[in-house]
């Protein structure tokens, strides 16, 4: 089930600057670019970029660094996913783009699962909004959490 159209819509509907669209992992791009070619009916198509981050894991759950591959610096980011569990990855990466001088970071994901510390994380994170379809019924820390919609 993809609902990446649910996050093409909305962010269309959001005043960007300069955005660039992020996959957090290799394995996402494909999503990403399909993604950056729906936000292009929005904004000058010339106007939004592409970008992914490159995970190096020490092992299972356990990320060494992150690479970020594409300029971020004054563009507002939105990391495009299929789902979201514990925001670990997701949080980290949301960081990864800061440090690289994004303006905003945005997070869309299809499928929210918010498992244990996964709404903490996120409230914590330099996050602005995570976006995710109704796919899953929303737990109660994800509805309370005022950066989950």
């Amino acid at each position: 089930l993809d609902g990446g159209y649910v996050g093409v819509e909305y962010f269309g509907q959001k005043t960007l600057v300069n955005p660039v669209i992020v996959s957090p992992d290799a394995g996402g791009v494909y999503r990403a670019k399909k993604f950056r070619e729906g936000i292009a009916k929005y904004v000058d198509k010339s106007d939004c970029a592409l970008a992914m981050i490159v995970k190096q894991r020490r092992r299972a759950g356990e990320i060494a660094r992150m690479d970020l591959v594409g300029r971020v610096d004054d563009c507002d980011c939105i990391l495009v996913d299929d789902m979201i569990d514990t925001a670990g990855t997701l949080c980290a990466a949301a960081e990864e783009l800061k440090l690289a001088g994004a303006r905003r970071v945005f997070a869309y994901a299809s499928h929210g699962l918010f498992s244990g510390p996964a709404s903490d994380r996120i409230k914590k994170s330099c996050l602005s909004e995570v976006v995710v379809s109704n796919s899953i019924p929303l737990g109660a820390q994800a509805r309370l959490n005022r950066k989950i919609a």
